[in-house]
């Protein structure tokens, strides 16, 4: 590779591609590349779907980077009960910078994949429909350790995806637990101490894609 050729991920969010490109203009908005080669490397053994209600601005921003960085397949923000309501914002600027630092996780971390984001969407319509695969909610009223399950489960147990709800400061309301229950999601739990939303998120995150796609 010469020095004006690199790779980077596939724009398009999900995409689990990188181009070999060729730098062939810079301007000042703008760089134009050459397509030389595009490639897609062996499938994510379990695809990932992190689903944390929404914080603070800053600290929700922090969750998606960090999700981007493990290689999580999907950004899918909750509105619940204790939320913290962002002051209000364009959607699309939202959604573009929320996209920026995704494309920037990934290319820091030389990720073939790029996390899709979506829009914030209230606890209850998230639970009409929720993502295909293996269901899980954090708990603070206690629930299977996450550990326990991901550490025991053998190669061919493992699932082809798992979508992890994460709940906001103050954790769920018993309404919500009652619903999210009812939606089919298994209870668990980091242990026995009581951790900081973004903390839960990450943690719980990295547990999973270390154990179910890195070993």
């Amino acid at each position: 590779m010469t020095a004006n050729q690199f790779f980077v991920p596939m724009i398009a969010p999900g995409a689990g591609r990188r181009a070999h490109a060729r730098e062939e203009t810079v301007g000042e908005n703008a760089t134009e590349l050459a397509l030389l080669e595009l490639q897609r490397p062996g499938d994510m053994r379990t695809r990932v779907a992190l689903a944390p209600a929404l914080v603070e601005a800053k600290k929700l921003e922090t969750i998606l980077e960090k999700a981007a960085e493990l290689g999580c397949a999907a950004f899918l923000p909750v509105v619940s009960a204790r939320s913290v309501r962002a002051p209000k914002e364009r959607a699309d600027r939202k959604l573009e910078r929320w996209n920026r630092i995704v494309r920037e996780a990934a290319e820091q971390c030389k990720g073939p994949l790029v996390t899709a984001v979506e829009p914030p969407r209230a606890l209850k319509s998230f639970l009409r429909r929720p993502p295909a695969g293996l269901r899980l909610f954090l708990s603070e009223h206690g629930g299977r350790p996450l550990g326990e399950i991901v550490a025991g489960a053998p190669a061919a147990g493992r699932p082809a995806a798992v979508v992890l709800l994460v709940g906001p400061k103050g954790g769920w309301t018993g309404a919500e637990e009652k619903d999210i229950r009812a939606a089919g999601f298994t209870a668990v739990t980091l242990g026995r101490r009581i951790l900081r939303a973004e903390t839960a998120a990450v943690a719980a995150a990295a547990m999973i894609m270390h154990f179910w796609n890195e070993i």
